[in-house]
């Protein structure tokens, strides 16, 4: 039967002469043909126009094929049928995603291994000493829209320093977060001791010279091994705190101007007023302060 089907499909022979050939009934030809074959017949009034489509946007992939087709043909077909007939049809062309080349900073963080990790074997025993810092994505307006947080949390006194929001994750949004932190612990202690530690994962957004040559410029840098979340543990509750409180509220906002002022009132909660059993049910903000009366002024003059 397949061969019967593959010489009609070639032009070479009709199907009335291939059917007195083999002795076969038409009804038994068509009955038996390649579901594949009668699947293509049936949206066969349309390959014309995705062709069009494919040869003028070649880039496209199937929701973007789907989305020209319902506005520019008004036709209306279902993802995966479109997806299947694609490539039946061979005019998937395969898209070419460039593999991102590891940047210096990457291939030495890569041959480091884990001894790029200061924190994990540090001891963390006061604020200001270390702080971390993560980028989360934020969903609102019923879940259609998502924002980036990024902050910069200190590990020991909790308190969320600098943080930004944005509707991209780029090295930009990171370096303004570390830049309000460094503006806030100067407002409080006069000055950033070099030996403070900035941890971070590997990520593309702080693997950047800009934000590298920003710590560097005032601290001591340390990443998460690559690939280990847990090296971060701090940023991870806080994210997975922040979510679960604020949820329904989040999906709620409309507007990102909304968002904006939503997570300013939230992160001012969470220093201010929001308790913390880590530093004896207190709030980062008064545990800081009575931080600072017992210790005194014993940081070094502000530099130049």
């Amino acid at each position: 039967m397949e061969w019967a089907r593959e010489t009609v499909r070639d032009g070479t022979i009709g199907v009335n002469r291939i059917c007195a050939l083999t002795g076969i009934s038409k009804a038994t030809f068509y009955a038996c043909r390649d579901p594949k074959e009668r699947f293509s017949e049936k949206y066969a009034n349309i390959k014309k126009q995705v062709g069009t489509i494919v040869k003028k946007n070649p880039c496209y992939g199937v929701k973007r094929v789907k989305a020209a087709l319902y506005q520019d043909k008004d036709i209306t077909i279902g993802r995966d049928a479109l997806g299947k007939l694609l490539k039946l049809w061979e005019l998937s062309l395969p898209r070419k995603i460039k593999k991102r080349r590891p940047t210096l900073a990457q291939k030495i963080l890569e041959g480091l291994s884990d001894r790029v990790n200061l924190l994990v074997r540090s001891k963390i025993t006061e604020p200001f000493h270390a702080i971390t810092s993560d980028i989360s994505d934020i969903l609102y307006q019923r879940g259609r829209s998502k924002a980036y947080l990024c902050i910069h949390k200190d590990v020991f006194g909790q308190m969320v320093y600098g943080y930004t929001l944005g509707t991209t994750k780029e090295s930009s949004l990171v370096r303004r977060s570390l830049k309000q932190a460094l503006k806030k612990i100067r407002s409080l202690i006069g000055t950033i001791r070099k030996e403070v530690i900035i941890h971070q994962d590997q990520g593309s957004q702080y693997t950047s010279y800009g934000y590298i040559e920003d710590v560097l410029a005032v601290a001591t840098i340390s990443y998460s091994t690559k690939g280990t979340p847990t090296d971060n543990p701090g940023q991870e509750s806080f994210f997975g705190r922040f979510k679960d409180e604020w949820e329904d509220e989040l999906l709620e906002l409309e507007t990102f101007d909304k968002l904006e002022r939503f997570i300013q009132t939230k992160i001012h909660y969470y220093n201010a007023k929001r308790l913390h059993t880590r530093i004896g049910n207190q709030t980062p903000l008064k545990f800081t302060k009575e931080f600072l009366k017992k210790r005194g002024k014993w940081f070094s003059k502000p530099r130049d």
